[in-house]
């Protein structure tokens, strides 16, 4: 035995406020479960969303507070542990390795190979036992060629990968995944699951948190939770009246679980020989400072018909998500053109806020795209931006939560952090839904969905076709993409193949996409099906355009590269970090301290250092100042609307001579300390930001350890404060990215960019850095980190 769950019910406060609210019964995300783990099993735990898995393993770990006696937790020797006994915890996380869903809020280390040495470092291992531990695991997950890698450089497949060699490399006797292929495509799935099985038969104790059946087949025991209670638990063989469970059974040779398209009786409407979208030679490529470049798209033509549905299928990283984001006119190409609805994307009399209105986008990170407080008020923010009010507005909004299975009486006031991940992603589709837009746009609509939900989107998606309304999908699965009239495959930003499921699953097929053949046979039955999938045989011609819009469509947040490393041998990046975080102090000492030309001689010599010994353009390290720029004007502004204690300068601006705002005034003396608090900062800020262009974290935080480690003799955490600041310096891109996803799902529905707009990201922007923290946080606890080890 090594693990003992009796009668352990468990429930949130904010579970039990939403039912209240919507005056249904206290909600208990588990209740009287009772399941006992044998050492070396492999359990694959099951359970429509919010039916409490992750609940489950979150009281195991100690991340949760169970009742006191629910859990036992069981040593080598036999001695229980109970996670509610704080004393236990860290006896029990070392006993229990675990990932979380989402891989980017669990990476803790500035380089993979000492992220992977994060967990072995709390033990207290010897060096050189650290060392074979790490390279061990990153043998173990494919990442050995990886080890001197910023993480943020990954791709999501290699980040899920760099996160279980964190765990791995822990030892741990029991190993829990949540979801750790719901993300990946279908050959970086089968890789992971591949090491499951070897781990397991080394006599590792697998718990896998799935809602994949297929995955659930390779196990030899299957517990399924359903309203926080044990639904079924035997031999995954066992399943049968799983639909008394709201799961179905895996159907081999199937399409989608038997469902293969359109219902015999209610047939979409034929397809239009115009193009809802058309790509001509259409190439984008994101600008990024690193010698690990991002792939675009490059090269894409096609013309995606109206009234159609699209399966856009391939790699992670191979440019499905960009390839959307040009549909929605998020981003423009840089070479070729895109036109949507007949209307070119780069000609600049074409509005681009209205064409959003016609081209709805749900994101791939729902909780980004979660930015309102209430569920209802997110799903409205797109029909209002659109015009829609009163009894109207109320009706669309509760039309689309209801088809998204989040019925609008449960979860009209439910705030949005409350939800769980899928149902997150439910919202983020109704949101979708909810524009009535003629063309939809859905970034991987399905993962971490149940099969009852996964088939309700599918439902609503042919529902929407029968509307007349085109739809185009991300996705990883192989068997959703066969529903589907055409299926487009990017490999490498390129176009690989498009056409009808039938051929691009069969003639067109190539092991060279990176991705593993589907087994179809049968799938896709019927005949009149593919006499309507002959694409439009009209030549693709680019568009005339009288005036074109200058910018490339960039992404609103990507060309702030404060923060950034930029991976360039250079003397600058090969010179001793202590001596460029010396040259650090001074220069930021010099700019706030010294006279008022001190900062501009600064910047002057910090531009022309960054480019003739570190390789830095003007451009980029100028680019840095944007990123505090924001928080000047506001300064600037708080400067100049208030009164100074004796200023007798001249005043030369006021707008209100008398009345309430007539203390509103530009004086010189206003004017002077604005200015030279903007040269000041901004100069301070460059220096920052060419410090860390030019020295990669791992090394900044050894330079800490080093500087501080005199004073750690008198007991000065050294470690704990070079852990604070790089947790500090990778908040920024992180941050960074959280802002650019949450302005791009308000932009893709209608929000208007602009003050009012950056006013309205700051609080969902504060919201997410928190959850983020507290993830983060969660994911140091269960590598065994402690304050002044």
């Amino acid at each position: 035995m090594c693990i003992s769950i009796k009668n352990l019910s468990f429930s949130y406060k904010n579970l039990r406020q939403a039912a209240e609210a919507a005056q249904g019964p206290a909600l208990n995300a588990l209740a009287n479960v009772s399941v006992d783990i044998k050492m070396g099993e492999y359990i694959t735990l099951l359970g429509e969303n919010g039916s409490g898995k992750s609940t489950l393993i979150s009281c195991v770990n100690g991340l949760l507070t169970p009742p006191p006696g629910a859990i036992a937790v069981f040593t080598p020797e036999g001695v229980q542990l109970d996670p509610a006994n704080e004393a236990h915890l860290a006896r029990i996380r070392a006993l229990t390795g675990m990932t979380l869903q989402n891989p980017d809020l669990q990476i803790i280390g500035c380089a993979v190979e000492e992220d992977v040495a994060f967990g072995p470092e709390n033990l207290n291992l010897s060096k050189a036992e650290i060392q074979s531990r790490v390279a061990n695991a990153l043998r173990a997950v494919g990442l050995i060629h990886l080890r001197d890698r910023s993480p943020h450089l990954l791709s999501g497949g290699e980040k899920q990968r760099l996160a279980l060699a964190g765990i791995l490399a822990l030892d741990a006797r029991i190993l829990i995944f949540d979801e750790p292929t719901s993300m990946l495509d279908s050959h970086s799935a089968e890789t992971i699951l591949a090491l499951f099985d070897t781990l397991n038969s080394q006599g590792k104790t697998i718990i896998h948190i799935t809602h994949n059946h297929g995955d659930a087949l390779r196990s030899r025991r299957s517990i399924v939770l359903r309203g926080g209670k044990v639904a079924f638990d035997g031999v995954p063989e066992a399943w049968d009246g799983l639909e008394e469970w709201r799961l179905e059974r895996p159907k081999k040779n199937s399409a989608f679980f038997g469902f293969s398209g359109n219902s015999p009786d209610s047939q979409p409407p034929p397809i239009a020989a115009t193009a809802a979208a058309q790509f001509f030679s259409a190439s984008h490529y994101y600008p990024h400072p690193s010698a690990h470049p991002i792939t675009g798209i490059q090269g894409v033509s096609v013309r995606i018909p109206r009234n159609s549905t699209t399966a856009v299928v391939g790699a992670s990283g191979c440019g499905k998500t960009t390839l959307l984001k040009h549909i929605n006119a998020l981003l423009l190409p840089s070479f070729g053109s895109v036109s949507v609805l007949g209307a070119d994307t780069l000609d600049k009399r074409v509005n681009l806020r209205n064409l959003r209105f016609k081209v709805a986008l749900a994101i791939q990170s729902p909780e980004s795209a979660l930015f309102e407080l209430y569920v209802a008020d997110d799903v409205a923010f797109g029909p209002e931006n659109a015009g829609l009010k009163g009894a109207k507005l109320v009706q669309r909004v509760k039309t689309a939560m209801d088809a998204a299975g989040l019925p609008f009486a449960l979860f009209a006031d439910r705030e949005t952090t409350s939800l769980s991940g899928g149902e997150k992603r439910r919202a983020a589709l109704a949101g979708a839904f909810a524009m009535d837009s003629e063309i939809l746009l859905l970034d991987e609509p399905l993962a971490a969905l149940d099969n009852k939900n996964k088939r309700r989107v599918m439902e609503l998606i042919f529902e929407q076709q029968e509307k007349g309304k085109t739809i185009v999908v991300t996705t990883h699965s192989l068997e959703m993409a066969a529903c589907f009239d055409y299926v487009a495959v990017m490999a490498k930003g390129r176009l690989a193949a498009f056409g009808p499921p039938e051929a691009v699953f069969g003639e067109l097929w190539s092991p060279d996409w990176g991705i593993a053949a589907p087994n179809l046979q049968n799938a896709i039955p019927a005949p009149a099906r593919s006499a309507r999938l002959t694409p439009p045989d009209a030549p693709l011609e680019p568009p005339v355009r009288p005036k074109q819009r200058r910018k490339a469509g960039k992404p609103f947040f990507r060309t702030a590269f404060f923060g950034r490393f930029i991976d360039i041998d250079s003397p600058l990046r090969n010179l001793n970090p202590l001596v460029k975080m010396a040259a650090l102090f001074v220069a930021g000492a010099v700019s706030i301290a010294g006279p008022i030309y001190a900062p501009l001689v600064v910047s002057l010599i910090l531009l022309l250092s960054g480019k003739l010994f570190g390789g830095i353009a003007f451009k980029t390290s100028l680019r840095s100042a944007t990123a505090v720029l924001p928080f000047l004007l506001v300064f600037v502004f708080l400067q100049t609307a208030f009164l100074w204690r004796n200023d007798s300068s001249p005043i030369l601006f006021q707008p209100f001579q008398t009345g309430f705002l007539s203390f509103f005034s530009i004086t010189s003396a206003k004017l002077h300390r604005s200015l030279a608090f903007i040269c000041r900062i901004t100069s301070l800020t460059m220096a920052l930001s060419l410090y860390l262009a030019a020295t990669p974290l791992r090394e900044t935080l050894r330079a800490i350890n080093t500087s501080l480690g005199p004073l750690s003799r008198l007991g000065l955490p050294a470690r704990d404060i070079a852990m604070m600041v790089g947790v500090s310096i990778r908040f920024v891109p992180l941050l960074t990215e959280e802002a650019e996803r949450i302005v791009t799902a308000r932009v893709s529905r209608g929000g208007k960019r602009g003050l009012r707009s950056g006013i309205a990201l700051l609080v969902p922007l504060l919201l997410l850095s928190l959850e983020r923290a507290e993830t983060l946080a969660n994911a140091m606890l269960l590598r065994l980190y402690k304050t002044g080890a």
